[in-house]
């Protein structure tokens, strides 16, 4: 699906072809694992060019890219200047947060381009831009914390404390600024944390997580960066808020607590530049606890073989247009050694990675040397993973088993997604769309993910059940979720046992099993990569990209093209649609990579499959 969009740096159009850095190039056909590894030259040569791109733009071009909208806002940018542009279904869309964005973008090249290259032309308009942004009336979009109020206060942050070529005047402006945006969302976040002032208080709430999403936390994080810089009294106070959520965050998350990758990075990117300001005892609390490392877990177990920033779509994830969990391991490889990190952060292409993370990267990059991790069967924490390994060739299944209750996680538990050369072939919509159209209904409706619908009741509950996640054999993988709790009691199932195994590099074979009083009809919706072609043979469908073959074939259906639909609201993705009536006991599935249909053999009636050169057994 990412391939299809345009790129979330509206800013990089023409720039980096031989890393595919551009705005909106045609869809890259044939990703391949990077050549070599990011240097400093590269993070320079990168900055240089988006700098380059800034200082001819007329106005900020902002790309809501969810909406499909596109606005040109003058430059400098001196207010919020929220549109009146109507969005079907959605009144107060948050037009802030993505042009705070993109202005954060232009801020960051060209202010990294003045620190480093001594440029005096990108100093002059960041300045312009800077002036700009002291002197807006308001930073909030809305009542509460927000997302542009805290991009807005990391604007300043970075400006004020990394930057040396700021003249006293325009420090004296950043400082005021600071100083009136603390005021501003402290009152904010006091009313919407009120009487939640330690981690217990949080975890006494009989929903925490109600208390703990990202808007407001990122909103309040930009608090106390200003407060920081501006000397505020209220810091103390920000901090130990702060402390509190973080530590409420991090006792939840190993009981299932997440807002996947995009939103849990998002999150971190800005705790990150927060705890410089920290002392030390401080700081090292979080960066010791356990919890820190399901994020980086989660981002590079959850990518796409040969190709770590693609990661797998499951839940609200948006790889291309939100790559802030990247940004967070950048931001943290100054304050913490890892090799894992290191290994996963110089193996993404430059032209993915937002400036600010370019900026915390260039003193270290030279300096982080590490090792892949192993492979084999991983607990990404929201999702159970299967791979091969880490290069292009390899194989990956991503079947998604979550009982947080973040609203950026969908109940689609069960859901599978299958990588290999740098794409996921088999996908999943991802995100959601929240203005009331066709694509919303793509994305969240009853044919969004790949799970069985059972009788057309779809699931409602995030409340599956891990029963395995293991190695059987050699060169075989498996997870085994059990997934009757996700539906409503009209679904009319005792259990729904989804057993996924990964071949070595041949493929990959689902059964499910449905127990229930009477047979039911099972309907299935497998999504395919935007850029693949697909054709029907022997009673098998092919997913065909240049590089790659995927056959998909059910001892169960005689598979045909008229299966294979295209919905309303689908951004480039083909479906197959296959209805089992009545369903088997066990209903099977391979997805096999080669040049012909798979030969498949049901084994011991019904409870078993030949297939991949192998037997499957439950």
């Amino acid at each position: 699906m990412a391939t299809s969009r345009r790129r979330f740096v509206q800013s990089t159009a023409g720039l980096l072809a031989a890393t595919g850095a551009a705005a909106a190039p045609a869809p890259v056909k044939a990703p391949a694992a990077a050549a070599r590894q990011l240097s400093r030259e590269d993070v320079e040569a990168e900055i240089r060019r988006r700098a380059d791109h800034y200082l001819g733009q007329r106005r900020l071009v902002v790309d809501y890219y969810r909406i499909r909208r596109q606005l040109a806002y003058p430059l400098p940018v001196t207010s919020l200047s929220i549109p009146e542009m109507p969005v079907p279904g959605i009144s107060g869309y948050p037009w802030a947060t993505w042009m705070t964005w993109e202005l954060e973008e232009r801020v960051d090249s060209l202010g990294w381009a003045a620190e480093w290259f001594g440029r005096q032309d990108c100093a002059r308009a960041a300045t312009r831009d800077l002036k700009a942004l002291a002197a807006w009336p308001k930073y909030c979009q809305y009542p509460n914390p927000d997302l542009s109020s805290g991009h807005a206060a990391r604007i300043l942050w970075t400006a004020y404390t990394k930057w040396r070529w700021p003249d006293e005047p325009l420090r004296k402006t950043i400082r005021a600024a600071a100083a009136r945006h603390v005021e501003e969302v402290l009152p904010a976040s006091d009313k919407y944390y009120a009487q939640l002032r330690t981690k217990e208080d949080f975890l006494a709430l009989q929903a925490p997580q109600s208390k703990l999403p990202n808007i407001p936390l990122i909103g309040t994080v930009g608090a106390a960066l200003t407060a920081n810089i501006a000397g505020h009294p209220a810091a103390s106070a920000l901090n130990e808020r702060l402390m509190a959520i973080l530590g409420a965050i991090f006792e939840l998350r190993p009981k299932g607590y997440a807002e996947a990758v995009a939103y849990d990075g998002y999150i971190l990117d800005f705790v990150a530049p927060w705890l410089e300001t920290l002392p030390e005892a401080q700081r090292s609390r979080i960066l010791q606890h356990p919890s820190l490392r399901h994020y980086l877990e989660q981002a590079y177990m959850l990518s796409a073989p040969g190709a770590l920033q693609q990661v797998a779509q499951l839940s609200d994830v948006e790889a291309r247009e939100m790559p802030y969990h990247y940004s967070a391991q950048a931001r943290l490889a100054a304050l913490q050694t890892d090799p894992v990190r290191s290994w996963y952060l110089r193996r993404w292409p430059v032209g993915w990675i937002r400036s600010g993370a370019l900026g915390a990267l260039r003193p270290v990059v030279a300096k982080l040397e590490g090792a892949a991790p192993a492979a084999g069967a991983l607990n990404a924490h929201y999702a159970n993973v299967l791979r091969t390994g880490w290069a292009n060739e390899d194989l990956a299944a991503a079947v998604s088993c979550t009982n947080s209750q973040a609203a950026h996680l969908p109940p689609d538990n069960g859901t599978l997604v299958i990588g290999t050369r740098g794409r996921w072939v088999i996908s999943d919509p991802g995100y959601q769309q929240y203005m009331r159209d066709a694509e919303r209904e793509f994305t969240v409706g009853p044919e969004a993910h790949n799970y069985p619908v059972i009788d057309g009741v779809v699931q409602d509950k995030k409340q599956p059940r891990l029963v395995t996640l293991d190695k059987p054999a050699p060169d075989l993988l498996r997870t085994v979720v059990e997934l009757a709790a996700c539906y409503p009691a009209s679904a009319g199932v005792d259990s729904v046992l989804r057993t996924v195994w990964l071949s070595g590099r041949t493929g990959v074979v689902v059964a499910d099993q449905v127990r229930s009083a009477a047979p039911r009809k099972l309907s299935y919706h497998w999504h395919g990569h935007p850029d693949a072609a697909w054709w029907a043979r022997d009673g098998a469908i092919l997913v065909h990209l240049p590089d790659t073959d995927l056959w998909i074939a059910t001892p169960q259906a005689r598979l045909s093209d008229a299966g294979i639909t295209r919905h309303a609201g689908s951004r480039g993705q083909l479906t197959l649609g296959a209805e089992i009536n009545p369903a088997p006991p066990v209903v099977w599935w391979v997805f096999a990579l080669g040049d012909t249909p798979p030969m498949i053999e049901p084994l011991q009636s019904g409870r078993g499959l030949r297939a991949l050169g192998r037997e499957f057994l439950l």
